[in-house]
């Protein structure tokens, strides 16, 4: 192959148009906050997907450049419904194939074959891709690219020559189809020596066992023992594990170590089978499939979104293609992804509700107070989500967006007790609140979650004004749900003080005569409408309360 291509194989990525490209990096704690796994976990296939769509989801470009890349690259699979499926066909076909992550370089014939088998695999796929796209006149930079990429090593030189090279190499091993083995047993019918009696190129079957066994058994001078039991076959494990544990030598056993005296066996029975194989694994070393295995998953996590944001639609809900802004960020009827999901699968029965929301200069920290299960969670979550996906480069829960790319997203929801025990509740909060100041800057996002409420009511107004101060002063988005309705009265006057680049507002979660519309509107808070409410639903309010004092009055005194 040439060294060209080689090289640029080396560095094609449908994920990362830039090999020195940077990302965040989501902490763990906001990743369990923001459901993230749920994610990777409800659309993903495979363990393997699911690790791979978690990573790309934790792991956010921060360059736009690189989120248009992406977000190219998906709209455009996503509007071509058959060449997408075809693709994902190929891909997946390949993903299956692929041992070359964990079978480690040996001179062992079995470890050379099943490379050479993988190789085989490779040239086949990349044959069926440049196949599939050759004639396709792609927009997207990445899919451009793809083309390029898969069209440079098939016509490259070489290449012709791979299918003939690995047809001469596997011609004898393909006609192997079973071994027969000799086994010496002491007197306690212990294993003293095995051996390789032949390699043969027919299976063994249960009747033909069978007839061998009997045959040998009337011989045998133990020929009174009339319970004789029928032979069966046993299917064996997948062959990768096999040699995964048998050759590498990761674990120990009886039927492993069978395995590898029979592999070292059969590479000194067939020395010229071994050293040919193994000139054909070192004379297209450099197409080794690493690449094209990156790339296979790359694609599994556009086509993965892609089937999601399919039956998200089907069950009525709005997605978007995010534009990126420079300056405002802006939402129109933003959802929980996470909430659509549990709908999707009839988790949840209710409706869907979406809400608008933007970040200006004015209005750059929201403080949502509300009802309790109010839904003031969910929204928080949705937002990280979203952006989130944004940046992942796929589609956006949402009916339009017009978003700035976060430099950096952080939750602050409550934590488990025991992870509080040295530092007590509040002070776990606040040394995890001063771990994200040394990062977020005025790009950030920070989502808030019933954030400093673990002590005195009083005490805790006190440490929340100021973080909200700050947070003015930083410039950074922020999103503050909360109980202290307090908080929120004057929100407008945090953007006040000398050193504020932005203002806060006051954002309410609708309840209307006790009951819950999931709406946010702005305005002030009143708590004493949600607890009047709640009161008068379970007949506690004073007047409701002195009616028993009323019925009491007529009541007969006790003797």
């Amino acid at each position: 192959m040439k060294d060209t291509n080689v090289s640029e194989l080396q560095q094609f990525s449908l994920l990362v148009p830039d090999p020195d490209e940077t990302f965040f990096e989501i902490s763990p704690n906001t990743r369990c906050d923001l459901s993230v796994e749920f994610l990777a976990e409800n659309i993903g296939h495979s363990p393997s997907e699911k690790k791979l769509i978690t990573d790309v989801l934790t792991h956010i470009p921060t360059n736009p450049k690189t989120i248009a890349y992406r977000n190219d690259i998906y709209h455009e699979l996503s509007s071509e419904p058959e060449l997408c499926s075809k693709l994902h066909d190929i891909f997946s076909w390949l993903r299956d194939r692929m041992p070359d992550h964990y079978i480690k370089k040996s001179n062992d014939l079995m470890v050379l074959v099943t490379r050479l088998t993988a190789l085989r695999s490779y040239a086949f796929a990349l044959t069926k891709i440049n196949e599939l796209i050759s004639g396709h006149d792609f927009h997207s930079e990445g899919l451009k690219k793809l083309k390029k990429y898969v069209a440079g090593i098939c016509e490259g030189s070489g290449f012709e020559e791979l299918g003939k090279d690995i047809g001469y190499a596997l011609r004898d091993i393909d006609n192997v189809r079973s071994v027969t083995l000799g086994v010496n047993l002491d007197s306690n019918f212990n294993v003293i020596e095995s051996g390789l009696v032949s390699i043969n190129s027919f299976y063994f079957t249960e009747e033909s066992v069978l007839k061998n066994f009997v045959k040998f058994h009337r011989n045998d001078k133990f020929n009174d023992d009339n319970e004789t039991l029928q032979f069966k076959m046993t299917t064996h494990r997948n062959a990768y594990e096999t040699l995964e544990l048998g050759v590498t030598g990761t674990t120990t056993g009886g039927n492993n170590m069978l395995m590898t005296n029979l592999n070292n066996i059969i590479t000194r029975m067939l020395p010229s089978t071994t050293s040919k194989v193994k000139k054909i694994i070192d004379k297209y070393a450099d197409l080794s499939g690493k690449v094209l295995i990156d790339l296979t998953d790359e694609f599994l996590f556009y086509t993965r979104f892609i089937e999601l944001e399919k039956r998200i639609k089907n069950a009525g809900l709005p997605v978007c293609t995010a534009e990126t802004s420079s300056g405002d960020s802006e939402f129109t009827n933003l959802y929980n992804i996470k909430l659509a999901i549990c709908h999707v699968k009839g988790m949840v029965k209710e409706n869907i509700v979406c809400n608008d929301l933007s970040f200006t200069k004015e209005r750059n920290i929201h403080i949502l107070t509300g009802p309790n299960r109010g839904g003031k969670t969910i929204i928080t979550q949705a937002l990280g989500l979203a952006f989130i996906m944004y940046q992942a480069g796929v589609f956006t829960p949402a009916s339009a967006a017009k978003l700035r790319p976060c430099s950096g997203i952080y939750s602050h929801f409550p934590v488990e007790e025991e992870k509080t025990v040295s530092l007590g509740r509040l002070g776990e909060e606040s040394a995890r609140f001063n771990e994200i100041c040394k990062t977020a800057d005025s790009n950030s996002l920070i989502l808030f979650n019933e954030s400093f409420a673990t002590t005195s009511h009083t005490e805790s107004l006190y440490i929340a004004e100021d973080v909200i101060k700050y947070l003015c002063c930083l410039g950074t988005r922020a999103f503050f749900n909360t109980h202290m309705h307090e908080l929120a009265e004057h929100a407008e006057d945090f953007g006040k003080i000398p050193e504020a680049v932005c203002g806060a507002d006051s954002l309410v979660m609708e309840n209307e005569n006790g009951k819950r519309s999931y709406k946010m509107v702005q305005k002030k808070p009143d708590g004493q409408s949600y607890a009047r409410e709640i009161a008068q639903k379970y007949g506690i309010t004073f007047e409701q309360l002195s009616q028993n004092l009323r019925h009491g009055s007529d009541a007969v005194p006790a003797t």
